[in-house]
């Protein structure tokens, strides 16, 4: 019988750490102590510390000889690399979907979940149902190397996509654009499956880019 295996230690201070990210509980550029941080998850700072080696590598988290370990701080510069790489990445990977293969059903379930889910601060429900829907798709591509690339750099810009998802009119545009994601599944149309997922994307780097103060780089 297959058993799920529980996280591990470090496993669940990376999702807890991650989350005080997102939420903004820990802001860009705030320092981050590992005492601080396995008092207030009531754990040793070995797991902690794995969990932000972790989060350095993945460049959510910088780290300094002198200074210790801090949130990573970003420019709209920065961002617009950072949506650029998701761009090719992920369109590499809608492209060799075999759109045949997916099971649509469960994606639309995936969205109720997302149309269902509070994306206030306290609560992580809506931005782990937001990528849960885009991930699950991107699994039936083969190119898993790819992948993690790409979940590597959603990571990285997660607190900025936040800024997005609480704006007030960002639940609707999210709910039509993924169902057009949706529809271009069920039609089997990878070139609009492509479109949509670039105009949704770019729907969201444009408003945080603009958050920050600064216009889209040419």
């Amino acid at each position: 019988m297959f058993t799920v295996k529980e996280p591990t230690g470090a496993q669940r201070c990376l999702q807890q750490i991650r989350q005080m990210i997102v939420s903004g509980e820990l802001l860009p550029g705030q320092k981050v102590h590992q005492a601080e941080l396995a008092e207030r998850l009531n754990v040793s700072r070995i797991p902690v510390r794995e969990a932000l080696s972790t989060l350095q590598a993945e460049g959510v988290l910088e780290h300094k000889s002198n200074t210790g370990y801090a949130v990573a701080r970003f420019s709209s510069e920065d961002l617009f690399e950072l949506y650029l790489m998701r761009r090719l990445l992920e369109t590499e990977i809608l492209a060799s979907i075999d759109l045949s293969s997916v099971d649509v059903a469960e994606l639309e379930r995936i969205q109720k979940q997302v149309d269902g889910a509070e994306p206030a601060e306290e609560g992580p429900e809506f931005q782990i149902a937001n990528h849960r829907f885009h991930f699950r798709l991107f699994e039936y591509s083969p190119l898993q190397r790819v992948r993690q690339e790409v979940e590597r750099l959603w990571y990285m810009s997660d607190f900025y996509r936040a800024l997005y998802i609480h704006e007030s009119s960002s639940r609707q545009q999210i709910s039509e654009d993924h169902e057009r994601i949706l529809q271009a599944v069920r039609d089997q149309d990878t070139a609009e499956l492509i479109r949509a997922s670039d105009e949704h994307r770019s729907v969201t780097e444009v408003l945080v880019v603009t958050r920050l103060g600064r216009s889209r780089p040419r």
